[in-house]
C-alpha cells in the first residue's frame, strides 16, 4: 500500500513551485509540510479510492466564497493526482464561465451597474456552462 511519506516525497518539489508560483503566504514552511501531509495528500487518497470503486471518470465539485482558497486547493490536489496517482486531471472553475464584458455592461445599463463586476450573481454565461458539461 503506498503511504503518505512516499507521496509526500513524489510531490514536494512540484507542490513548493506552486506556492511560490501562486505567491501562498502566510505559514511557515512546518506548517505548510503539514498541510500537504495531513490535509492535501488524505484528501487525494479518499479521491484515489473513490476513482477506482467508480472505476469511470470521476467529478467532484469545490464550493466556496471569493477568496477562500478553491483555487488553491483544487492546484494542490490536482498536482498530487496527476504525479503520484497518474491520474487525467481538468480543473474548470466558475470563473471560466462570465459573460463577456461586452454583455456585462449592456446588461449592467439596462439592469445594475454592479452587474459589470465579475462574480455578481447574473454575470455567468449559463448557456457556456450547460454547453460545457
Amino acid at each position: 500500500m503506498r503511504s503518505v511519506n512516499e507521496c509526500f516525497d513524489n510531490v514536494k518539489e512540484d507542490y513548493f513551485k506552486f506556492l511560490n508560483k501562486e505567491k501562498i503566504l502566510g505559514k511557515s514552511k512546518a506548517e505548510k509540510i503539514k498541510s500537504l501531509k495531513k490535509i492535501y495528500i488524505p484528501i487525494s487518497f479518499w479521491i484515489e479510492n473513490k476513482y477506482k470503486k467508480k472505476g469511470e471518470t470521476l467529478i467532484l465539485g469545490f464550493s466556496g466564497g471569493q477568496g477562500s482558497g478553491k483555487t488553491t486547493v483544487t492546484g494542490i490536489l490536482k498536482i498530487i493526482l496527476k504525479k503520484f496517482f497518474k491520474r487525467k486531471i481538468h480543473v474548470s472553475s466558475i470563473d471560466n464561465f462570465y459573460k463577456t464584458l461586452e454583455d456585462r455592461n449592456k446588461i449592467s445599463n439596462k439592469i445594475h451597474p454592479l452587474l459589470k463586476t465579475r462574480g455578481v450573481p447574473g454575470t455567468h454565461d449559463i448557456n457556456l456552462v450547460k454547453n460545457f458539461f
